[in-house]
């Protein structure tokens, strides 16, 4: 029996690396090795910017969920040295409970070890789940995700992507798109009434883009124990993994903030962090 050879890129290495080495199995050792000193992560509107802040604090987490496990769904490889990967992170807390939360991570890599990573998880589906003592099913895994080849963009796809963030992005609404808090039997909550959107972030493989994004308007309501009246202002991080069909649909998924808008609510700040 012939076939295709196959082969791990030196980035799929890489990721691979971070997700099984890192995260699965907490080495402390492992983020030294790929990831360069000033390895740099912006996620819920707060910003580490060197890689031992990194680890202190992910290490944090990692000892709150004894065990945790990362389940990549999808990953998307560029020709220039950047990766994204769709994800749930799963495990049981070491104070009661366990939950199963969904993310995208948008990363860089440069000579051979990661510098950045724009991030959103979704925190505000793992408290409630901790809450309720009721974990969230894991989705179904990618079955290679370490060995799909990195892709040159299409300049087409990603313009349409940032076109259409850059003019609000998306709202809950857009039937191809599935959100954070989406299930089978209860559709996504639109949280804004969007004013405006700035993109942190964009890349492409092929067709399949990927951004990070801050989407400003007005709030409409939608988040539990929350008292801000609809029509508040308010900010709402989103990060998103798509597809650009030829038809120009745009499909795929995206992860908001939900937890940083609800406590920027909460606390009166409105559109801060």
């Amino acid at each position: 029996m012939s076939g295709t050879r196959v082969e791990i890129h030196p980035l799929g290495a890489l990721m691979r690396r971070f997700a099984v080495d890192w995260l699965d199995r907490a080495d402390p050792a492992v983020p030294r090795e790929i990831m360069a000193p000033g390895y740099t992560i912006r996620i819920g509107g707060y910003v580490l910017e060197n890689r031992d802040a990194y680890v202190e604090t992910t290490s944090e987490q990692l000892a709150r969920f004894p065990g945790l496990t990362i389940t990549v769904h999808d990953a998307i490889y560029s020709d220039d040295g950047r990766a994204a990967l769709r994800f749930t992170e799963h495990g049981a807390s070491a104070r009661g409970g366990a939950a199963a939360w969904r993310g995208i991570g948008l990363f860089s890599s440069h000579g051979g070890v990661l510098v950045d990573n724009d991030c959103e998880e979704d925190y505000l589906g793992r408290r409630r789940q901790l809450l309720a003592g009721e974990p969230d099913p894991v989705d179904p895994p990618m079955v290679a995700p370490w060995t799909e080849p990195p892709t040159p963009a299409d300049p087409e796809a990603e313009k349409l992507v940032r076109t259409w963030v850059d003019g609000g992005g998306p709202t809950g609404e857009e039937p191809g798109i599935v959100h954070d808090d989406a299930c089978a039997d209860a559709p996504s909550t639109m949280l804004l009434d969007v004013d405006g959107c700035t993109t942190d972030a964009v890349f492409a493989a092929g067709r399949r883009v990927a951004f990070h994004a801050v989407q400003r308007g007005r709030y409409r309501g939608g988040l539990p124990d929350v008292e801000a009246a609809p029509g508040t202002s308010a900010e709402l991080r989103i990060v998103g993994l798509v597809e650009v069909g030829a038809d120009g649909a745009i499909n795929g998924h995206v992860v908001r903030d939900r937890l940083g808008l609800r406590r920027a609510l909460t606390d009166g700040t409105g559109a801060g962090a």
